[in-house]
């Protein structure tokens, strides 16, 4: 299902609405737990399986208005479906993954997303790795808060959790921007059951490319820089080019796993 304008009315009317990305790192925590990793060498833990599993669960049971990306991938969508009929009888809203990534499939569309997202009025929070400080000019994001590129979740998420909190203050004049791994899912979750009204964006890689100009993922080579920055010229401020962006751009092709 394409929701990606239903995402756009729901920013500009404030209505309360979440979207989590369950890809195949989810995938393969959630039901094949081993020692191994995602894409961004975040490793497969059972307290992050278990928390996966419990989170998508509630999400459904809870939130009549929240939405899964998924692949488009006949094996994962299966075993997702006898998954949730185990414990729920509601049906699962599925989203297209890449709602909210360009990948030259409605591209306009996603961009007018960011555009509304960047001048609307509600309090805009991203959880983050400090790669992404661009995002603060890009989408007009008031307050960060920063995680480190990969395996927070057993260590530090009850303090990022608390952190969020903080700063989201009074409920329903929030939307938090999620570009923070497979525990992207879990926080969202547990911010929607204190902050029921606020609206929860699961970003994941979506800004890599425009914000540190290094190709992170395979639908990165779809198209080029100066494609990306044509959809999002309203969004761009005049310094987004700045050469004292140079060493961050760098920093990004050492440190982000990868690249394409």
């Amino acid at each position: 299902m394409d929701i990606t304008d239903l995402l756009n009315e729901c920013v500009k009317s404030n209505t309360p609405i979440s979207f989590s990305k369950f890809g195949d790192g989810e995938f393969f925590c959630m039901f094949c737990t081993t020692d191994h990793c995602n894409c961004d060498n975040d490793k497969y833990t059972k307290k992050l399986s278990n928390s996966l599993r419990d989170s998508l669960v509630y999400m459904i049971e809870n939130n009549e208005n929240s939405y899964f990306g998924l692949w488009e991938n006949p094996v994962m969508q299966n075993t997702f479906e006898n998954f949730y009929r185990v414990y729920t009888k509601k049906n699962i809203k599925w989203a297209i993954y890449n709602t909210i990534i360009f990948n030259k499939v409605n591209d306009e569309k996603k961009a007018l997303l960011y555009k509304t997202i960047k001048y609307s009025k509600l309090k805009k929070i991203i959880v983050c790795n400090n790669l992404l400080i661009k995002s603060k000019e890009l989408l007009n994001i008031d307050e960060f808060v920063f995680v480190p590129l990969n395996n927070w979740f057993d260590t530090s998420f009850d303090d990022i959790l608390q952190k969020v909190k903080l700063l989201i203050g009074e409920d329903g004049n929030h939307i938090v921007i999620t570009c923070c791994g497979m525990s992207a899912k879990v926080l969202i979750c547990e911010l929607y059951k204190e902050y029921p009204k606020g609206i929860y964006l699961d970003f994941g890689s979506a800004l890599d490319y425009i914000c540190t100009k290094y190709k992170t993922r395979a639908h990165n080579t779809l198209y080029d820089y100066d494609y990306i920055c044509s959809l999002l010229k309203e969004c761009l401020p005049e310094n987004f080019q700045d050469e004292k962006y140079n060493d961050l751009h760098i920093k990004a092709r050492e440190k982000l796993t990868g690249g394409f």
